[in-house]
């Protein structure tokens, strides 16, 4: 196997440090030289994410392939061919703006490898000839010996030569908030990538100590470069929503090429009509049936409610995924940070036989700690301790009025805790009393840190603090109320079983012990004296489990998927209102056992996943979709990537979140909490059915004016419409109160209902069949008022017809508010009359003004005629009121 592959091997963490030099060619002193470092970067390649992007002129051709428009540019062509310029114009502009706004959007959205370059880190310290000098990152090669110092991003995978307290942030990849502490040692062959303590990878950051790496891969071989590939590798799927309008385009296409057809063989077969008005007044028909202000008013519904969204939380990043979330069944969210705060917080402290509430949540310096009075000493002295302690790696601070912690989360939280009993003041001066003179750091087989102060008196304290296994180790003694015990079996014992106890109950423990020394050279971690046990609990959100409870009536279910505990996880579940007892829990090994055909099976049971990774996430979402579920899969790491992209509706979080994350996501939660998933998700629901109003509207409409230009052919009268006239009323007209059905308030209940699932669609055979009656009630009506005009002239009647039909839209609008309720059952909606007297007046226009008299062909009608114009409306509103009074639905 060549060692010089970029990547290929995976045994560097095998290796010793001098193992990995020498196989890279390469050393401590010199690093790498000017010219084998050019050498080996035409050889690699530059040292970057590579992108996989569709072209422009793809994604706008693209735009144009929905059926309906392929049908209106047909049109548009044989109109332009017959001389009807202006109707052909007219057709081309509406084509050309949906085309356009559909590019826009689309271009925009798609970014998410580009925000894989972003990581990278753009410069990088390196040793070239012996000296260390700062280079692009992109021009890191494998074998260069990088330098990393705090604050550094790392430009690339490599293997750790030397390490002074380094610790790095891998939360990006693995979702660990806790850093992780760098080493040399080599590690067992078998050790996964993400637990490879001598290792550190592209993207991450330095966020304590120094060190030195020797880089092993560069580019598309690190392991940022395969998550980018498979990100690439993951086809984004359709929405829902567009899924269903291009059935419906389709259904309503092949529908449509059919009447066409037939009134053209009958026009010029039977009736005999001359070939080229019969191609004319079957693209009249074509003109009639399109509802061509559709994608345009969808568009706009999308628009308006991701606006709606945003001011809640929620950012949408793909319009037509808002509508998703209305189907969505099932979410599959994170815990620490979405349905917890995800800040550390002390809620216990143990001290000899008293167990401590401390209240206050997050980093806020700010609550009660309710000790009995003989233990106050012991309070007061844990407190003074930790303030020291936890000062060189912890900080709080008010940040846009919000605190946060800086450095370890666990620590902070202690630090927290200083504050609350001693106050700002109290804390400050512990700091500068007891000053810091040596530190040991925290690492993983010690589990402990430890720190020496150096005391007013000249003298010394030592304090160690970390896993209460680890410090109960180097105890000889316990403090109590009055004093000190020696550490017996028995207490020993006594303490691990509250320890047990603890994390029983989903409590991390964090555990403190000290004791003076007479001088800075003496052993600090022996005979120490034991003195308290920390619960610290990353408390619920507020809000979440009213939120789980609104998701469950609505239908939705909640699967809680974490890397934490299950003990953890659990205690977390119950708090918020998950159903643990009557569900299963699995961890990522169980997941590792299982076929994926075992877990489709148990998938409806479990409501938690614990100790899983980011792959593991995948998995879920495709199980789940198997399964027919309706997928939101919540994540924030560069590993989340691909599971966001398979998710039906991929939600990142906006604060913590990468910004891979957030570009493979159709959903970004500016506040990270899971209230606001359920909020999107209602948000959703509204959307879809006032997606559903505007199409029942038109298309009550679109058909009616079929029926009327179908029906007059049938008659062997001359056409009642004009192409431009449809062109008027579907377009303008129609437009303003189908926007306005567009915003109608929620109906009542609307989170009482099931979800409707994946396979439900906007036409159904119901549908079909409502709106050819409505449609051909509306032609009924216009046919017989057209008719009973004819005797005052073609022109004369025409108009009547053509203001029939939108003025009709009076009743269509008031009926289409909803599909079930009766108009007096509904919120006003304030924008549906300003719209409807719009539309009229719009209508009225074309009726009496010169210019437009004439582009129409409209006569201006005296006012006794709108008293016959006005059975149109009044048929079609009492029509439909009657049917939602009968119960007889149309889904």
């Amino acid at each position: 196997m060549n060692v010089m592959s970029n990547g290929e091997r995976r045994e560097w963490h095998a290796l010793s440090p001098k193992e990995v030099l020498k196989l890279l060619k390469t050393s401590l002193d010199t690093g790498l030289s000017t010219s084998e470092a050019r050498r080996r970067l035409s050889t690699y390649g530059l040292n970057v994410i590579e992108e996989k992007r569709v072209s422009s002129i793809k994604m706008f051709i693209r735009q144009f392939t929905n059926f309906l428009i392929v049908i209106l540019i047909i049109a548009s062509i044989v109109a332009l061919f017959l001389g009807e310029f202006i109707d052909a114009t007219v057709i081309l502009a509406i084509v050309a703006l949906m085309g356009v706004t559909g590019f826009i959007q689309e271009y925009r959205a798609e970014r998410t490898v580009e925000k894989l370059k972003e990581l990278a880190s753009p410069t990088a310290r390196v040793l070239r000839d012996g000296k260390v000098i700062t280079v692009p990152a992109k021009e890191v090669v494998p074998g260069d010996v990088i330098v990393l110092r705090e604050g550094d991003r790392v430009p690339a995978d490599a293997r750790v030569v030397k390490s002074e307290g380094l610790e790095v942030d891998e939360s990006s990849l693995t979702g660990e908030s806790l850093p992780i502490h760098k080493v040399p040692d080599p590690l067992p062959p078998n050790t996964p990538p993400l637990d490879r303590r001598n290792m550190v990878y592209m993207g991450t950051y330095v966020v304590r100590g120094r060190g030195l790496a020797c880089v092993v891969a560069t580019g598309m071989k690190t392991f940022l470069g395969r998550v980018a590939k498979q990100v690439q590798e993951v086809e984004e799927e359709r929405t829902l929503l567009e899924r269903e309008l291009d059935r419906f385009g389709r259904r309503v296409g092949a529908i449509l090429v059919g009447i066409c057809a037939m009134v053209f063989i009958v026009s010029v077969l039977i009736r005999a009509e001359p070939i080229i008005d019969s191609l004319l007044l079957a693209i009249a028909l074509a003109v009639a049936a399109v509802p061509e202000g559709l994608p345009a008013i969808a568009t706009m519904v999308l628009a308006l409610g991701a606006w709606r969204m945003a001011k809640r939380n929620a950012l949408v990043k793909r319009l037509a995924a808002i509508e998703t979330l209305g189907a969505c069944n099932v979410i599959a969210s994170d815990k620490t940070g979405t349905i917890t705060k995800g800040e550390m917080t002390v809620k216990k402290v143990w001290v000899f036989n008293e167990l401590i509430e401390v209240s206050g949540v997050g980093y806020e310096p700010r609550g009660t700690v309710r000790y009995s009075r003989r233990s106050e000493g012991i309070i007061k002295l844990l407190a003074k301790l930790i303030a020291a302690h936890t000062s060189i790696d912890a900080s709080i601070e008010l940040i846009n009025g919000r605190w946060v912690a800086k450095g370890s989360p666990t620590e902070a939280s202690a630090l927290v805790f200083s504050y609350k009993v001693l106050g700002k003041e109290g804390v400050e001066g512990a700091i500068k009393e007891l000053e810091v003179v040596k530190t040991i750091p925290f690492d993983r087989f010690r589990k402990r840190k430890t720190t020496l102060h150096k005391l007013p008196s000249g003298k010394y304290v030592a304090v160690s603090s970390g896993a209460p296994e680890s410090v109960l180790s180097i105890s000889d003694y316990l403090v109590t109320q009055g004093g000190a015990e020696a550490l017996s079996s028995e207490l020993r014992s006594k303490v691990l079983e509250v320890v047990e106890s603890l994390a029983r109950e989903g409590y991390r423990t964090y555990a403190v012990a000290y004791r003076e020394v007479s001088s800075a050279d003496e052993e600090l971690e022996k005979s120490m004296y034991f003195l308290a046990i920390f619960a610290i609990l990353d408390p619920p959100r507020e809000g979440v489990r009213e939120a789980i409870e609104e998701a469950r009536r609505a239908g939705v279910k909640v699967i809680m998927v974490t890397g934490d505990h299950r003990l953890t996880a659990t205690t977390v579940a119950k708090l918020v209102g998950l159903d643990v007892d009557n569900g299963l829990v699995l961890e990522g090994r169980d997941l590792d056992e299982l076929s994926d055909e075992e877990l489709k099976e148990i998938i409806d049971k479990v409501v938690i996943f614990a100790r899983v990774t980011p792959e593991h996430k995948a998995r879920i979402v495709k199980a789940l979709k198997r399964r027919g579920y309706v997928v939101a899969m919540t994540g924030d790491g560069v590993n989340d990537a691909p599971a966001l992209k398979l998710a039906d509706i991929g939600v990142a979080m906006g604060i913590r979140g990468t910004d891979v994350a957030k570009e493979a996501a159709q959903l970004i939660l500016l506040d990270d909490n899971f209230s606001t998933i359920v909020e999107a998700i209602k948000e959703g629901r509204v959307i879809y059915e006032n997606l559903k109003k505007p199409i029942n509207y038109l298309l009550t409409c679109n058909l009616g004016e079929v029926a009327l230009i179908f029906g007059s052919e049938m008659l062997n009268l001359p056409p009642a419409l004009t192409a431009i006239q449809l062109l008027w009323i579907n377009v303008t007209t129609d437009a303003l109160p189908a926007l306005a059905l567009g915003v109608e308030p929620p109906e009542p209940g609307i989170m009482e209902k099931p979800p409707r699932g994946r396979e439900s669609t906007l036409i159904t055979n119901r549908k079909v069949a409502y709106y050819v009656g409505m449609g051909a009630l509306l032609g009924a009506v216009t046919i017989a008022l057209y008719k009973s005009m004819l005797p005052l002239g073609l022109r004369f009647a025409r108009t009547v017809a053509f203001t029939a039909i939108a003025l009709s839209e009076f009743g269509r609008a008031l009926a289409s508010r909803s599909e079930e309720l009766p108009i007096w059952k509904l919120r006003r909606n304030k924008w549906l009359p300003p719209a409807l007297l719009a539309s009229a007046a719009l209508q009225l226009m074309v009726l009496y003004t010169p210019p437009l008299t004439t582009i129409f062909k409209t006569y201006p009608l005296p006012p006794q005629t709108y008293a016959y114009i006005a059975i149109a409306p009044i048929a079609i509103y009492v029509a439909d009121e009657i049917r939602k009074l009968l119960r007889i639905k149309i889904t």
